[in-house]
């Protein structure tokens, strides 16, 4: 077999993966949210008889709380970091986006060196 040949059956294989990959995406979002439903009337159900544990079948649930960060004012967050120095506060991450837009106008971003990452651009067309 020449590489063109081996070449169209790899692009084939690929094309069955994605195709499989997004049925299999899309059910795990369908069961996502079926567990977070049962999940909330589980909560609901367990708060209305008092109950801190349950447990059925071998399966044992206790509802927890985690307390999560919601910004209403950016700038006077930004500000407390800065004047406390507590940036463990921010995850370490750059937004893409943010970034790509600075080097596309030339800008340089001190501290960070660009990284390029070779992806396969894949569009099924119709036949």
């Amino acid at each position: 077999m020449d590489e063109p040949d081996v070449l169209g059956e790899l692009i084939d294989q690929l094309t069955g993966l994605k195709v499989q990959r997004q049925y299999h995406e899309k059910q795990a979002e369908k069961l996502g949210a079926d567990q977070v439903l049962l999940e909330e009337e589980i909560i609901r159900m367990m708060s209305d008889l008092h109950l801190e544990k349950a447990a059925h079948g071998g399966t044992s649930v206790a509802p927890k709380n985690h307390t999560y960060a919601h910004v209403e004012d950016w700038a006077k967050l930004y500000d407390f970091i800065q004047s406390m120095q507590y940036w463990h506060l921010l995850e370490k991450r750059v937004s893409v986006t943010g970034y790509r837009e600075l080097l596309e106008l030339g800008r340089e971003v001190p501290g960070v060196v660009p990284f390029v990452k070779t992806k396969l651009s894949v569009t099924k067309s119709a036949r």
